[in-house]
C-alpha cells in the first residue's frame, strides 16, 4: 500500500490476543500514487522538516546512516534487527556511545542467534544474516520473499508453495517466538513496507568548534593535522606529539594509545573508519593504529608523507619526496611505485578514483604550492592530464566534486569522474584554511556523510610557532624575532646569527643584535637542514635543485650557491670533524635493508663520500665532540630510538648506550665533558643531560633531567646550543596566526548540502 511506518522497534510491537499489533504511525509516510491534495502534502512537509530526526539509530541500516535513500530492504533490516533481539534477548548491533554504535552497524556482524540462544533452529540464522546484509542487494528484497522463508523454516525446512494468506494462524502460533515473526510480516505484506528511520531531508548544516585546552600543543605541523572518519563521527588531530581522538558526541578529546611520542603527521581514515593510518616521524615509517588504540603497527619505511589516503581495496597510496606516489597494502609490505616523477617536482596528496584505475594528486615544487598542477594519471597506460593548473591537495567527493586549496582558500569544481573532465569553473567556499608548512596539505578533512572538519589560519604553515632562549633550569627568553611557523636552527659558531627555516623552506640568516631576517637561498625546490662551517663563514645545507645533494653558500649572500654532492637519494648535513676538512652527514636511502646510513665527505680533492657507519638500522642525528674524537648518534637497534656514542672516525672500535628511556637529537656540551639529547616527558619534549669522561677510557653517568616544555620536535635536531653551553635556542609551539587561533578546529556537518548548492554539477 506504499505506507513507511519509519518506526518500527519492539517498542512499537504489541502481542494481544488477536496478534501481533503495529503501533505508533506517527511517522509513517504514505507514497503518493496519485494527485495529492494541499493539506496532505503539508502534512507530509511537516512529518519530514529539516532537522527532524526519526526513529532509532539501534534499528538504523547502514546506507541510511550514509544518507542514502532507504526502501523496502531497508526495513527488512530493522525486521532483521528485531527478530534478533526476539530470540537471542539480545540487540543485534550495541554500543556504549552513539558513535560506536553507528560504528558497530556499519562494519561489525552480530553473532549468528543459534550461537547465543542454542534452541534457535539454524534457518534463523540465515533468515537474519540476510536481513543484514550492510549492502542492500545482499538482502531480501521484498517481504514477501522473507515470509516465504520464514515458512520454510517454521515448516522444518521443507519448501512451502502455501501463499501467505493461507497459513493457518493455530499453526502458526504453535511456535510462539517464530510465529510471531511471521505475523508481523503478515501485516508489512498486506500494506506496510515496515520502517525506514533515516533522515527524509537533510538535516541543517550545523558548525562548532573544538578547541584544544591549553595542555595541548600542536606538534608535527608539516603534514595535515587533522582528519575526520567516513561516517563524520570522530575527529583525529595532531599534539604533544602523539594523536589525539575525538567523538563528536562526546565533551574531550583522548590521546590514543600506540602513538605517545611517535611525532606523527597527516593522519587518515581507514574506509571503514576503525583504523588511522598516519606517517611517524620519529620513526620514519608509515603506520596504522586502530580505532580503539593499541600498538600501532608499522607498515612500511618511508621519508617525509606527503600526503596519503586508504582506498576501497584495503591498499594506502602516498607521495614521497624523490620517488612519486607509492602503494603498498593495509597489511604492510613492500611498496610498488605507481606514479615516478622527475626532480624538483614532487608528487603529492595522492588519491585513488573509484574503480582503483586512475590516481589524483597534485605536482609541483616544495614551497611552490599555488603553481602547482592537480593532476590524474591512468596506471594502465600512464596517461596523465592535467585537471587544475594552480591549486593543490584536491579531493575527489562522491557528490561529483573536486575540493582543492588556493593560497589559504577552499574551492570546489563539478568533476566527471569517468570522463576525468572538469565540467564548470572554481566556486570558493571557505577563506582561511591553514596550510601544513612542509608539505603544503590543506588542513581539512570531508566525511562521506558530507562532514567537514578544518584549522583556521593564515599563509602556509602559518605563524604558529616562537623562537626562545632556555636555560639549563627551563628559565625561557623569547627572541624578537615574530611567530613564524619555523622548523629548523643553528646557532653560529660565534653566537651572534641564527641560521633559520620557516615553511617556505628556504634559509635565512637572522641576526641576534639587529634583529633582522636576511634570506640567503631563493629556489623552487627548497632548501633544509642548514649547519654552518667551523669558520661561521658558510651555510651547508640539503636542497634538490638539481637533484639530491649537499650545497653551500656563503653566509653574507655573496656569491652563488655551490653543488658539493650528488646523490640519489636525500642527504642530510649533520656535523664537521674538528679541524674542518671532512663534512660527516647521513643518507635517506628509504631500503629495508639499510635505511639511514652516516658518511663523511672529505672537502680536499674529489669530495667522494665514505661510509663512517652503515648497518641494517637507523644512524642518524650526529655531533661530534669538541676534541674531534667522538661522535653521538642516534640509533634504533634495540628497537627504539636511543643515544650511542663512537669513537671517530674509527666508529667500529666500541660502542657505548647514553639514554636509556628513548632519545633524540644529541648535542655535545662545548667542554666535551656532557651530552645533552631530547626525550618525552609526558605530554612535553624534555631536555636531558649526561655527564661523560674519555679518559682513561670513555664512561656515562646517569641521564638528568633538565626541563621540559611544548618544544617543536620532530626528525632531526630542531635545536641548538649556545657557544658557551648555558642556553638552549628552542622552537616552542603556539602563537597566535593572523587573529585566527591556530588550535580552534572547525566542524560543519551536512556541509555537502552547502556543497552541492554552490557548486552544482550537471
Amino acid at each position: 500500500q506504499g505506507v513507511t511506518h519509519r518506526d518500527l522497534k519492539p517498542a512499537n510491537i504489541m502481542l494481544t490476543k488477536a496478534g501481533a499489533k503495529l503501533l505508533d504511525f506517527g511517522l509513517a509516510k504514505l507514497k503518493p500514487t496519485g494527485p495529492q491534495s494541499d493539506a496532505s502534502t503539508r502534512l507530509d512537509e511537516a512529518l519530514t522538516e529539516q532537522g527532524t530526526i526519526l526513529g532509532t539509530f539501534q534499528y538504523m541500516a547502514p546506507e541510511q546512516l550514509e544518507g542514502k535513500d532507504a526502501d523496502a530492504r531497508s526495513d527488512i533490516w530493522a525486521f532483521g534487527c528485531v527478530v534478533y533481539e526476539m530470540v537471542t534477548g539480545k540487540k543485534a548491533f550495541e554500543g556504549k556511545t552513539q558513535a560506536s554504535l553507528i560504528t558497530a552497524i556499519m562494519s561489525s556482524e552480530p553473532p549468528p542467534p543459534s550461537t547465543v540462544e542454542s534452541m534457535t533452529p539454524a534457518g534463523v540464522d540465515y533468515v537474519v544474516r540476510t536481513c543484514l546484509g550492510k549492502d542492500p542487494d545482499d538482502r531480501w528484497q521484498s517481504a514477501r520473499d522473507l515470509l516465504r522463508e520464514l515458512k520454510r523454516v517454521e515448516s522444518g525446512g521443507a519448501v512451502s508453495t502455501e501463499s501467505a494468506t493461507d497459513i493457518p494462524q493455530a499453526a502458526i502460533w504453535q511456535r510462539p517466538v517464530f510465529a510471531t515473526a511471521a505475523l508481523i510480516l503478515t501485516l508489512a505484506v498486506g500494506g506496510l513496507t515496515v520502517w525506514s528511520l533515516m533522515l527524509p531531508a537533510p538535516p541543517p548544516i550545523t558548525r562548532l568548534s573544538i578547541v584544544l585546552p591549553q595542555t595541548q600543543v600542536r606538534t608535527s605541523t608539516a603534514g595535515r593535522f587533522v582528519t575526520i572518519s567516513p561516517t563524520g563521527t570522530h575527529v583525529v588531530y595532531v599534539a604533544n606529539n602523539q594523536l589525539y581522538l575525538r567523538a563528536l558526541d562526546e565533551l574531550e578529546a583522548q590521546p590514543l594509545t600506540g602513538t605517545e611520542g611517535s611525532a606523527p603527521w597527516s593522519p587518515f581514515f581507514s574506509p571503514d573508519g576503525q583504523w588511522i593510518g598516519f606517517f611517524s616521524a620519529r620513526d620514519t615509517a608509515l603506520k596504522k593504529v586502530a580505532l580503539s588504540g593499541g600498538a600501532a603497527v608499522t607498515l612500511t619505511e618511508a621519508t617525509n608523507l606527503y600526503g596519503a589516503s586508504w582506498g576501497a581495496d584495503d591498499t594506502i597510496v602516498f607521495g614521497q619526496v624523490g620517488q612519486g606516489i607509492l602503494r603498498v597494502t593495509a597489511a604492510g609490505g613492500t611498496p610498488d611505485v605507481l606514479v615516478a616523477v622527475d626532480s624538483p617536482a614532487r608528487a603529492h596528496q595522492p588519491q585513488m578514483l573509484p574503480g582503483g584505475e586512475v590516481v589524483l594528486y597534485t605536482l609541483g615544487g616544495s614551497g611552490q604550492w599555488d603553481a602547482a598542477q592537480i593532476v590524474v594519471e591512468q596506471l594502465a597506460t600512464g596517461e596523465r592530464t592535467v585537471l587544475i593548473d594552480g591549486g593543490g591537495d584536491a579531493r575527489y567527493l562522491p557528490t561529483g566534486h573536486l575540493v582543492y586549496a588556493l593560497g589559504n582558500t577552499l574551492l570546489a569544481v563539478p568533476f566527471d569522474v569517468d570522463r576525468l573532465e572538469v565540467t564548470g569553473g572554481p566556486v570558493p567556499l571557505i577563506e582561511g584554511v591553514s596550510r601544513a608548512g612542509v608539505t603544503g596539505a590543506v588542513n581539512a578533512d570531508m566525511a562521506r556523510t558530507g562532514a567537514l572538519v578544518y584549522l583556521p589560519g593564515e599563509g602556509v604553515g602559518g605563524a604558529v610557532r616562537t623562537l626562545v632562549w632556555v636555560d639549563q633550569t627551563g628559565q625561557e627568553q623569547s627572541l624578537a624575532a615574530e611567530p613564524r611557523s619555523y622548523d629548523w636552527v643553528r646557532v653560529s659558531p660565534d653566537g651572534t646569527r641564527v641560521a633559520v627555516e620557516f615553511g617556505d623552506q628556504d634559509e635565512w640568516i637572522y641576526d641576534l643584535a639587529r634583529q633582522t631576517f636576511t634570506r640567503l637561498t631563493f629556489h623552487v625546490s627548497g632548501d633544509n637542514f642548514m649547519i654552518w662551517t667551523p669558520g661561521g663563514d658558510r651555510v651547508v645545507f640539503t636542497s634538490e635543485r638539481d637533484g639530491y645533494g649537499l650545497y653551500w653558500r656563503a653566509a653574507d649572500g655573496t656569491g652563488e650557491v655551490e653543488r658539493l654532492t650528488s646523490h640519489s637519494n636525500r642527504v642530510i648535513p649533520q656535523a664537521w670533524s674538528k679541524d674542518g676538512d671532512q663534512l660527516i652527514f647521513y643518507e635517506a636511502t628509504g631500503s629495508a635493508e639499510t635505511n639511514r646510513d652516516i658518511y663523511i665527505l672529505p672537502m680536499d680533492g674529489e669530495r667522494t663520500p665514505q661510509e663512517l657507519l652503515r648497518t641494517p638500522f637507523n644512524e642518524m642525528d650526529v655531533d661530534v665532540s669538541p676534541d674531534g674524537k667522538w661522535i653521538a648518534y642516534r640509533s634504533d637497534e634495540s628497537g627504539e630510538y636511543e643515544i650511542y656514542v663512537r669513537p671517530f672516525p674509527n666508529a667500529d672500535d666500541g660502542k657505548w648506550q647514553i639514554s636509556t628511556e628513548g632519545g633524540q637529537s644529541p648535542v655535545w656540551g662545548p667542554d666535551g665533558r656532557e651530552l645533552f639529547y631530547l626525550s618525552l616527558g609526558g605530554a612535553n619534549i624534555q631536555m636531558n643531560r649526561v655527564a661523560v669522561t674519555t679518559q682513561p677510557a670513555f664512561a656515562a653517568g646517569v641521564p638528568e633531567a633538565l626541563f621540559d616544555g611544548p618544544y617543536y620536535d620532530m626528525n632531526g635536531r630542531r635545536y641548538d646550543i649556545s657557544p658557551d653551553g648555558e642556553r638552549f635556542l628552542m622552537i616552542k609551539g603556539g602563537g597566535s596566526n593572523s587573529g585566527l587561533s591556530s588550535t580552534q578546529i572547525i566542524v560543519v556537518q551536512n556541509w555537502s548540502t552547502e556543497l552541492k548548492a554552490r557548486v552544482p554539477t550537471p
